[in-house]
């Protein structure tokens, strides 16, 4: 059966109604909120191990506490509902533990400059009751996580590779109202991956080398200013 236009204008509008929520009176309630803000990154986890027995049982690399500045723009359907993109990025440096400083071509001896990106896109419920004017925001969703800087440039041995990876987020909030238009928010931040770290022997002397694969908890707590620009 062939469809026609009008048929599918009519598919496409009856989707839209599913699609878009509306208030109690009848009308959308959708807002647009910008919100730049300013932070602290804090990995929990080590970015790459290697096993060194009972002699050095510590040694890897470590991304290092820092500060973190980021994007988030968000479309809220209604009151209680409502998707976030955003973008973080954080100074943080690479440093070797123990066992890998000099040792190792190619690998930060004992911190280098290094930075990671973060790009995310959430689902956002609010917590509380739709009456009060402060909100507690539960947002979760896929994450891209990459890491770059001196510290995993390539050198005349080899080549890092692995700097990117794929995982989620997980993020709770909430805003202090200062106009209608105008909040300060706070969040606390999750970024939850597996890292896989490698390196790759493009001279043939080492041997390339797979480091355990690590699931890391990289935590970023911050403050911004959230502001409406349509509602």
């Amino acid at each position: 059966m062939t469809l026609t236009r009008s048929t599918l204008l009519a598919a496409a509008g009856a989707s839209l109604v599913f699609l878009v929520p509306v208030s109690t009176h009848g009308q959308a309630s959708h807002r647009i909120v910008v919100t730049p803000y300013a932070g602290y990154f804090v990995p929990a986890t080590k970015l790459a191990h290697l096993d060194g027995g009972t002699v050095n049982p510590g040694l890897g690399i470590r991304q290092q506490n820092a500060p973190a500045v980021g994007l988030n723009a968000s479309l809220w359907f209604n009151n209680r509902a409502g998707v976030e993109i955003g973008g973080l990025y954080a100074f943080s440096d690479a440093k070797s533990l123990p066992g890998l400083s000099g040792g190792m071509p190619g690998f930060p001896s004992p911190a280098q400059n290094a930075h990671v990106l973060a790009a995310s896109a959430k689902v956002m419920f609010n917590l509380l009751p739709l009456s009060d004017r402060t909100a507690l925001r539960l947002g979760f969703g896929p994450a891209l996580i990459h890491r770059n800087g001196s510290a995993f440039d390539a050198d005349q041995h080899g080549v890092i590779s692995g700097l990117t990876d794929v995982g989620g987020v997980i993020s709770l909030c909430t805003r202090l109202p200062v106009t209608d238009l105008l909040s300060v928010r706070v969040r606390a931040e999750n970024y939850i991956y597996p890292s896989k770290l490698r390196y790759i022997d493009a001279a043939g002397s080492e041997g390339d080398i797979d480091f355990e694969s690590r699931v890391q908890n990289d935590f970023v707590f911050s403050a911004g200013l959230q502001m409406v620009f349509w509602r």
